[in-house]
């Protein structure tokens, strides 16, 4: 499984067989317009449309925009409704691929509830793609804190400061400090196997579009 960021919520994720976008950032963010190939785009967030831009996806992809449980070209997906006070319904995502557990959270800006938490940890997540930065997201500390909390092992900031980036967001340093890991080394895309993922220490991956 290759993951890689893209800027916002914006995450690909490809195997050998799919190619998965997650919240297809707009160009109206102030970055370069995203476009991809894509066999499946899924939406945390589709009333936003910041974050639902299925323009740039090239193909005709499958998408997938409302909680419910999914199986599609090798891949499964619980999709966790929640809404905020007078605000339409989102989603956090849990899907397996390639026989790991990734959660995407979207535009989550507040810790879980109790019930999500439980509904969350029937499985163990291996990846946690989190944003920090603020905004419309989790801040450093509330992400810091949802990490402590799912114990996954490995975890993907995202939604964090960019140049030209409208949305005014913290840098991911703070974060990368605290978990361990050097800010400066940043890769464009991590490539993960279920047979080599760390057992005992977490893996901070800083990616970079």
């Amino acid at each position: 499984m290759q993951i890689s960021w893209h800027g916002q919520y914006t995450v690909k994720v490809v195997t050998k067989e799919v190619t998965l976008i997650l919240d297809p950032y707009s160009p109206a963010v102030g970055l370069p317009p995203f476009r991809a190939k894509g066999d499946i785009v899924s939406l945390t967030n589709p009333a936003d449309e910041t974050m639902s831009q299925i323009s740039g996806v090239q193909g005709e992809p499958l998408v997938i925009s409302t909680p419910g449980e999914y199986s599609v070209k090798g891949l499964t997906l619980h999709s966790l409704g929640w809404a905020p006070e007078g605000g339409v319904e989102r989603n956090v995502q849990r899907w397996v691929i390639e026989d790991m557990v990734v959660l995407h959270i979207g535009a989550l800006n507040r810790e879980f509830e109790e019930k999500e938490l439980q509904e969350l940890e029937r499985t163990d997540v291996d990846v946690l793609l989190i944003p920090i930065g603020g905004g419309s997201g989790l801040n450093t500390k509330q992400a810091l804190k949802m990490v402590a909390t799912l114990e996954p092992r490995v975890v993907i900031p995202i939604h964090y400061k960019l140049p030209g980036l409208k949305e005014e967001l913290e840098d991911v340093k703070t974060f990368a400090t605290e978990m361990g890991a050097d800010a400066a080394v940043a890769e464009k895309k991590i490539i993960l196997k279920k047979g080599k993922l760390p057992q005992d220490d977490v893996l901070t991956a800083i990616l970079v579009p």
